[in-house]
């Protein structure tokens, strides 16, 4: 006749093998999901959004704020600049070209300011972007987004 396993015995059969093979499946999983958790590579791409102006336009600047950042502050800039005095840059089909950084705003707004200085038009504009590059965590490049803001 056979002889009956102790419960010590039991445990060791059937409990630590089992503890074992829970752990390792928890330490391949960790492993497996951790894999994308590095370190984000350094931004190296600009993402753009060109300004397209319609009406009486005779823009000697136009800035951009996203919330309360603009760069650079509006107005007292204009008066005080000694070179290009504009942060979005003119092109030469009558565009503006604003560089976004990596992380781009979900909205701007827009000011037109004439040869005098004076505000001539402004717009707030709600941006939505589409990654073309990259990941959510990471980030990556988006699209290039086309506004249109009327100048009286």
């Amino acid at each position: 006749m056979r002889a009956i396993p102790s419960t010590r015995r039991r445990v060791e059969l059937v409990l630590v093998p089992l503890v074992a093979a829970f752990c390792m499946a928890f330490i391949i999983g960790a492993i497996i999901i951790d894999r994308d958790a590095g370190l984000c590579p350094t931004p190296t791409w600009k993402n753009q959004l060109t300004l397209s102006l319609t009406g009486d336009v005779d823009a000697t600047a136009v800035t951009a704020c996203s919330g309360t950042d603009c760069v650079p502050l509006p107005p007292t800039f204009a008066k005080n600049a000694t070179e290009s005095p504009s942060v979005l840059t003119p092109q030469k089909d009558g565009t503006w070209l604003f560089d976004v950084a990596g992380t781009p705003p979900k909205s701007v707004s827009f000011r037109v300011y004439d040869q005098s200085w004076k505000v001539v038009a402004a717009q707030s504009t709600a941006l939505n972007w589409t990654r073309v590059s990259g990941n959510e965590r990471c980030g990556g490049h988006m699209a290039p987004i086309g506004v249109v803001l009327h100048v009286p």
